[in-house]
């Protein structure tokens, strides 16, 4: 009993530390459900003229969504938005190879906001803001040490504005890209190719004083 309220509380204190004043929700899913919510979520890369993902690679339970690869997650059609706080909390296997990227409506590989990005080490993370033609890409981003990402789950957030993307790792400040800032509505595409990736939530929130929301419903 005394854990299920610690747990309760910490929940609460998650929600109110990410509404700072003015932010408010506009996509949440914490994978409390006993199957993926097809509502929010659809389970292929848009980008990729392949086959939905498997069920069977997508199981929920225990509050979390638990990814095998191969396999791929998108809210293209079901939910964009240009700025906004986008935040997830995230564990690994061995030798995972997963990338959690911002991509633009219509489908396209550029611009994009790499949330996080691992290739096959767990113990360091990458993030990066890409933008331009594939002719004249460019790329500001950076990698960073993280314990284990095995042993337990860690927290990425990116704030997105008109003219700063900000990323933090488990509250701290890690990097901010001021170039190449993109004012497209962006999806959220999450692409596994190999090891698996345990997802606790992913939540988004947007601020009316800086952008409007695009649902897209």
């Amino acid at each position: 009993m005394l854990l299920a309220r610690f747990a309760t509380l910490l929940f609460l204190s998650s929600l109110l530390a990410a509404q700072k004043p003015g932010w408010q929700p506009s996509f949440t899913d914490d994978f409390e459900a006993r199957e993926l919510n097809l509502t929010r979520w659809t389970p292929r890369d848009p980008l990729l003229p392949v086959a939905s993902s498997s069920p069977a690679n997508l199981p929920v339970s225990g509050g979390s969504l638990h990814m095998t690869s191969p396999s791929a997650l998108s809210t293209f059609g079901l939910f964009a938005q240009p700025y906004g706080r986008f935040e997830i909390r995230f564990r690994t296997g061995a030798e995972t190879r997963a990338r959690f990227r911002l991509l633009p409506v219509p489908p396209a590989p550029l611009p994009a906001i790499t949330v996080f990005e691992v290739t096959g080490e767990s113990n360091k993370i990458s993030v990066a803001n890409s933008w331009g033609t594939p002719q004249t890409e460019r790329t500001y981003g950076d990698v960073f040490p993280v314990p284990d990402l095995t042993a337990r789950f860690h927290t990425v957030t990116v704030v997105w504005e008109r003219d700063r993307i900000a990323w933090t790792l488990d509250g701290k400040e890690k990097l901010v890209s001021t170039e190449g800032v993109s004012s497209l509505p962006a999806f959220l595409l999450i692409d596994l190719a190999s090891g698996t990736l345990d997802i606790d939530y992913i939540r988004v929130w947007h601020h009316p004083d800086r952008a409007e929301p695009d649902p897209l419903e």
